[in-house]
Order: structure tokens, then sequence, then C-alpha cells
């Protein structure tokens, strides 16, 4: 492919990794709605090798990292303080590239990040300063950013409470880490992978339930002394689980949901439950995340050593290799698959 030179708001940005999300497996089905042909990936990091001539606040050659989630900071939700929501990322896919035929390639929003170069609008850039390697930054766009803002943005987990973390992938295993950073008394793992349940409890969980051993929620609800969890993060996918984490959840207590399954899923929740039981039921899009401010704290914590990536990525890969990142994902055999293209700890 022949990629397009930059915009004029935007910038070419030399891949240095990217993390391989299992949300891609499912748009690489085609059961996210996504237009052929198209280059996925939505969490890297890169370089900066190109900038249009509107870019002021970027410099060539800065280390940048490129998430799921843009940050306009002018549009309707950004100027209301949700840029989780931000005009950029409901935009269609923006065409990035020509093959060799003339046929126009598009990305998937503002990233691609399974290419060696990304035609970037300035809104998905988010300059970093840090010695962090470049694997554990890739992270930063999905889920570092979706799992550890489930805690701290959406739920706003207090200090001595329960929490139910309904699937222990990448995004599960972040939010139990920003779970024990919060101070919460009693984790609570949901999982019927027994590995995952290991790294969980590895990572803080005190209570590890196999979800596959017996109802989740009597079970979770056993642990709790019959009340459920104070807060109940989501990060399994099927609209089952996510009926789960609602039921499991005590009276006044608060579910956050951040699965997706296909673009036609839909949820079922008992009436009693959902409309007299006083709960919070949150919806959160990259973890209700701001990026300008989220992102360097992140990197902070990282940094200090209060959250760890090293269990979550389990394989790297060249970009060769992308399918059998893919293949591995779609199994749940990888937490995260992080995509090498070279650059300092990829």
């Amino acid at each position: 492919m022949e990629l397009l030179p930059p915009a004029a708001n935007g910038a070419i940005v030399r891949t240095t990794a990217s993390a391989f999300c299992v949300t891609d497996c499912i748009n690489q089905r085609g059961e996210l709605g996504k237009r052929l042909p198209t280059i996925l990936g939505h969490s890297g990091v890169g370089v900066v090798e190109q900038l249009g001539p509107e870019v002021g606040d970027v410099e060539l050659g800065q280390r940048v990292v490129v998430p799921g989630t843009p940050e306009c900071g002018v549009c309707y939700c950004c100027a209301r303080g949700r840029p989780d929501q931000c005009a950029d990322l409901f935009v269609p896919q923006p065409h990035v590239a020509n093959r060799a035929n003339g046929e126009e390639v598009t990305s998937s929003g503002g990233g691609g990040t399974y290419a060696e170069q990304m035609r970037v609008p300035r809104s998905w850039l988010f300059p970093v300063d840090t010695d962090l390697p470049d694997d554990q930054l890739s992270l930063m766009g999905c889920g570092v950013t979706t799992g550890l803002g489930a805690v701290f943005n959406a739920a706003a987990v207090e200090a001595g409470s329960s929490v139910a973390v309904v699937g222990c992938g990448h995004l599960g295993l972040w939010m139990i880490q920003g779970a024990r950073v919060a101070g919460a008394r009693q984790i609570i793992a949901v999982e019927p992978r027994p590995h995952r349940r290991a790294v969980a409890e590895q990572l803080g969980a005190t209570d590890l339930v196999d979800a596959e051993a017996g109802d989740p929620v009597e079970q979770v609800q056993e642990l709790t002394e019959g009340r459920g969890a104070d807060y109940t993060l989501e990060a399994a996918g099927p609209p089952g689980a996510q009926t789960q984490a609602v039921a499991m959840t005590r009276r006044a207590g608060t579910v956050v949901l951040t699965g997706l399954e296909t673009m036609g899923s839909m949820v079922t929740l008992s009436q009693v439950d959902f409309a007299l039981r006083g709960k919070t039921i949150r919806s959160c899009q990259n973890g209700m995340s701001r990026m300008r401010r989220d992102i360097p704290r992140y990197v902070r914590m990282l940094e200090e050593g209060v959250v760890t990536a090293e269990p979550i990525i389990t394989s790297r890969y060249r970009l060769a290799e992308i399918n059998d990142a893919l293949a591995a994902s779609d199994r749940r055999e990888d937490l995260s698959g992080v995509i090498a293209f070279g650059g300092d700890g990829a």
C-alpha cells in the first residue's frame, strides 16, 4: 500500500509496537461493522516522522501513544468533560492509503496500528516522556486505560469496599490491579480459565470464582455475606456475563460494563433488579478516560511499580506473525500479545 501524506492537522507515525486486542478478532470476522479493506489496530506507540502544517504542538521525532480513543478538546462531549465520547471517535473510517490497483484503504478509527506507519489525526496523538519500553506503552491505548479507568473514573472504587471483576483477560487484570491500588478490601476474580484466575491472584485478587463451577452470582453473594459486591466491573464481553454482573452487585451498588460481543448483541436485565434496587449501571468506553490526563498518570504508575504489565504481556510477535497473534487471541491463549516493529524494548 502507499500511505497518503499527513492531513493538515495530522501526522505520519512510524509504529514501534502495537497491542493486539481480542476486539480485532471480532472486527476481522466483520461483526463490528468495519468497511473493508481496512487496517485494524487501536492501541499502539510510535515516533512522529511527518507533520501536517497545522500541527504546532507535536514535534518530529517525538514518541507518541496512539490509543483507541481521541481527544479533540473542542467537540460537544470534550467540552463537557467526556472526551471518551469525542466526536472524532465516531467519524467514518478515514481513507489513509491506496493499494497498487488504486483501491482505497481505510483505517479503523484514527489508528490502524497494525502497520509500519500510521496516518493519524492530531486528536489521536498523545506525546509521552518516559523510559518505559515500547511493548508496555503499546498497552496504554486500550487495556491499561480501559481497565484502570473503569476503577478510577467509572466506578470510583472506595477503599475498604468489595469488588467483583467478571472476566480476567487483559482488561480484567488491569481492573484487579486498579482495585488493589484503590484500597479495595475484597477483590473477587470471576473467570472460567484456571490460568487466568492464577494471574488474577498474582495481581491482587483475594477470592477466585470459577464461573463454570456453579452459578457465579451465587458464588459472589456467598463471598459477600449474601449482599453481593459493592462494585462489579465486567470485562468478559458476552451479554450473559453482563446480566450476571448486574445480578451479583448489591443493592445500591455500582456496575461498570465494558464488554462487547457484536454490533447486534442485546443484554437482558431483571426489571426488579434494574429499576428497584438502586443500582448504578455505567457504560464505560475506554475507561471513561481523559487521555491527556490519564495516560501520564498511568505511565507514572508503571514507572513506579504501582501496577505491572509483566504477567499480562504473554507473547511478542513480528508483523509477519500477526495471524498467529490473531489465532492466539481468539483462542484466549494470550492475555496481551504485542506486535513488535522494532525500537526500544519492543
